[in-house]
């Protein structure tokens, strides 16, 4: 029997984390080590298990953090510790990823390997520039050619066999020297005004690009400052770009937001304990096209609490959740530490605030009686003050450090108990001068709550923005208490009313 686990070299695609492939995300899912590159996208770290051990080999130009040689010999060792190791690296890896070198590697020390192809870069960041490869009357086929060889050199091109015009040459990894490849496919024959475009960091929502001609691409691209990644395209396809230009016509491409945003607990009762998933308001803001700087504000983490006020039921009486987080806490106790199920629920009411809460308490088989439609404790108090006897109980549970609002205006007809069965953990702040450099020159911070103001205020105080969105009232206190005008308040405290929020006030 072979005791070496399986190696699967995984293109990760383009860039945007919806372009991985199915195939991909299920063995991304099961990893016990991921090997990842310089990838555009760190998200795709986020679909790991928590166990995970996750070891970087990335590569930028001019500094070549680990060699190849080093990396094959480093799956190889991890290969003898883990049943699954996942190679994640950028596009495909057999398109110019050396993902054959390390296959062979592997497989003459007799190691399983699997490959799972990606979109590679030289398809997608073209269609995402509204650049299709080939095009019926424009363009009969493609050529990809790599611009970069050993020590940062541009690679021994023969331009004289690039001079047919009905086919798409696409060049990778030759930003440093767009004006080389321009001068010499000029001096091989092509004319001077053949259409060129330089795609930057394509399919993301930072994506960049000119569009031009050969004799003036050069220029072009120095007076945008594009940076790497990025692709080089010369045919006459490129002269669709305009028109065929969806991905950047999407109505906050453009826009660069910063978010705070706090990993969730996630639980369930089949699967345990489980990866945080990607933040909802961050997807949706993404896909209007909008770029997203995040920062981690904290982290959820459930606390052991004392849940004996069970066994004391009385008809009529509330079990109540303000977030999905409180739903998820409480039954990891109840499961995990108390060990019974839900039939020694039987005898409570529920309450929530919002659907989501609602909809994450039925995820565990129960159905609330009372939805505040409002989210905020202040309306759920005031809908149990109107359908609770006199004298009948509340069990609240909740955050460490949350808001008074349910608590206050709850009738004092009624004998609240406050569990805290979960709390916000800081974590430690990234201030590395690039990230700070991205916070600063985005168009509007946005905020979801007071302790994410707290942190960020704390933390990049004078490289906030000076736009800031609100989620609601309570989050807009405490932005002025610390000496912020709010720009723009959503009129539903709701990710969804964030985003309308975007579109009817900040954007108009």
């Amino acid at each position: 029997m072979n005791e070496l686990g399986k190696v699967v070299l995984v293109g990760a695609g383009p860039g945007e984390k919806g372009l991985l492939t199915l195939k991909g995300y299920e063995y991304l899912k099961q990893a016990d080590c991921i090997v990842y590159d310089r990838l555009l996208n760190s998200d795709f770290l986020e679909l790991v298990p928590l166990d995970c051990e996750k070891i970087y080999v990335g590569k930028a130009n001019h500094c070549h953090t680990v060699p190849q040689d080093e990396i094959n010999q480093l799956l190889y060792d991890n290969a003898k510790k883990h049943k699954l190791v996942v190679r994640l690296k950028g596009g495909d890896p057999y398109v110019f990823g050396r993902g054959g070198e390390e296959a062979l590697f592997l497989q003459v020390r007799n190691v399983e390997v699997e490959v799972v192809p990606g979109i590679s870069s030289s398809i997608a960041a073209l269609s995402s520039a509204g650049i299709p490869i080939t095009h019926r009357g424009l363009s009969k086929g493609f050529q990809v050619i790599t611009a970069h060889s050993k020590k940062d050199r541009i690679s021994d091109i023969d331009y004289s066999q690039l001079l047919d015009e009905d086919i798409t040459y696409v060049f990778l990894m030759g930003l440093a020297h767009v004006g080389d490849i321009a001068r010499g496919l000029i001096a091989a024959g092509r004319a001077e005004d053949t259409p060129a475009a330089v795609i930057s960091s394509g399919t993301t929502n930072h994506q960049k690009k000119v569009v031009g001609i050969l004799s003036t691409i050069e220029n072009q691209v120095k007076e945008a400052g594009l940076l790497s990644p990025a692709i080089i395209v010369v045919g006459k396809v490129v002269t669709l770009s305009n028109d065929l230009s969806f991905f950047e016509k999407r109505p906050l491409f453009g826009k660069k937001f910063f978010l705070p945003v706090i990993d969730r607990f996630e639980y369930s009762i089949l699967g345990g304990r489980q990866q945080s998933r990607p933040n909802e308001l961050k997807e949706r803001l993404i896909s209007y096209g909008a770029d997203v700087i995040t920062a981690k504000a904290g982290a959820i983490e459930p606390i052991k609490c004392d849940l004996s006020f069970i066994s004391d039921a009385k008809l009529g009486d509330y079990v109540v959740f303000t977030t999905p987080n409180g739903v998820k806490s409480f039954f990891w106790n109840w499961y995990e530490n108390v060990g019974l199920d839900v039939r020694s629920l039987a005898g409570y009411r529920f309450a929530c605030i919002g659907k989501k809460t609602a909809n994450t308490l039925m995820e565990f088989g129960i159905k609330a009686d009372v939805i505040s439609e409002v989210q905020n404790g202040k309306d759920l108090a005031l809908k149990l003050n109107q359908v609770m006897e006199p004298g009948a109980s509340i069990y609240w549970l909740c955050q460490n450090n949350t808001s008074e609002d349910f608590e206050n205006t709850v009738s004092k007809e009624h004998v609240i108990t406050k569990i805290v069965c979960y709390e916000n953990v800081e974590v430690e702040c990234d201030r590395d001068e690039n990230y700070l450099s991205e916070i600063q020159n985005c168009d509007a911070s946005i905020f979801t709550s007071g302790s994410n103001v707290r942190f960020a205020v704390k933390n990049f105080g004078n490289f906030l923005p000076k736009d800031v969105i609100s989620i609601g009232p309570a989050c807009s206190r405490t932005i002025r208490e610390l000496g912020f005008e709010v720009a723009a308040e959503a009129d539903i405290s709701s990710y969804e009313g964030i985003v309308e929020c975007i579109f009817n006030s900040y954007m108009c």
